[in-house]
């Protein structure tokens, strides 16, 4: 009979990965997940929603950096959604929405500034055939990410490239928590791969330079993204860790996932 190992939290999962072997299963307490070990870290996998005897009173939790839960979503912005049965994926119902896509290969800070950065991922979309305006999801010396967005679009959901949501709404990765991800996230590059699963990414960091409000660091963005010195740093976040908003700082030297937002839709 397989065993599930629990932890409290993140960290200590993660301070636990040299003491497991692949194809061990972990569940971790503060964000209701399970994962498992693979070759290269920690994988989720699905669960499918959760099961009340009254489903309008669903609510998932967001986690505090200690592990502990704070104020809970409110269940009717989750009942928007079509949550998954157990082996389906979280399709969404809106007409409207912003996709969330990694662009096709890891970046040192070196990207030559975000207008470049802005201009990759405008080029990578329209060869996905994505009509969307998409920028870069990195701060710049006038940017945040909070702002990247129009404030009348902040309640849009935010998805994937198949439509897979990753967050209710867009202000929900800017509410000073480093927007931990409400479901086991899934996210794909331009040319369809994911970013969890490919070896393309062997590091499952992304730079974005921000703290996490969503309010640009100028003394973590690699000197506005055209510096890989090994003596400069860009603020990045392990998304094993469950949070898009994570605050570690890195050399830029390191290659690591860069994000572009979908800032007007299809439909506009």
């Amino acid at each position: 009979m397989m065993t599930i190992n629990n932890y409290n939290d993140m960290d200590e999962l993660q301070s636990a990965l040299m003491k497991t072997h692949q194809g061990m299963l972990a569940f971790v307490v503060s964000e209701q997940s399970l994962l498992l070990r693979v070759a290269n870290g920690w994988q989720y996998i699905s669960l499918g929603r959760v099961i009340k005897p009254n489903e309008n009173s669903l609510q998932i939790e967001k986690i505090s950096n200690d592990g502990t839960t704070i104020e809970p979503v409110n269940g009717n912005a989750v009942g928007e959604y079509n949550l998954p049965s157990s082996g389906t994926n979280r399709h969404i119902l809106h007409e409207r929405k912003l996709r969330l896509v990694a662009l096709n290969q890891p970046y040192t800070g070196d990207m030559h500034g975000v207008r470049d950065v802005d201009y990759e991922c405008f080029r990578q979309s329209r060869r996905a055939n994505l009509k969307g305006t998409f920028r870069a999801f990195i701060t710049s010396r006038v940017q945040n990410l909070d702002s990247l967005v129009r404030a009348r679009d902040s309640r849009l959901p935010v998805v994937n490239m198949k439509d897979e949501l990753l967050f209710n709404q867009v202000r929900d990765m800017f509410t000073g928590w480093g927007a931990p991800f409400p479901y086991p996230p899934k996210i794909y590059s331009f040319d369809g791969r994911n970013i969890f699963t490919d070896q393309q990414w062997q590091q499952k960091l992304i730079w974005h330079g921000s703290d996490k409000n969503g309010i640009r660091n100028m003394d973590a963005s690699c000197d506005s993204w055209s510096s890989d010195s090994i003596s400069r740093f860009g603020m990045a976040s392990n998304l094993l860790r469950g949070k898009l908003l994570d605050q570690e700082k890195y050399s830029c030297n390191n290659a690591f996932i860069v994000l572009c937002i979908e800032v007007t839709t299809e439909r506009e």
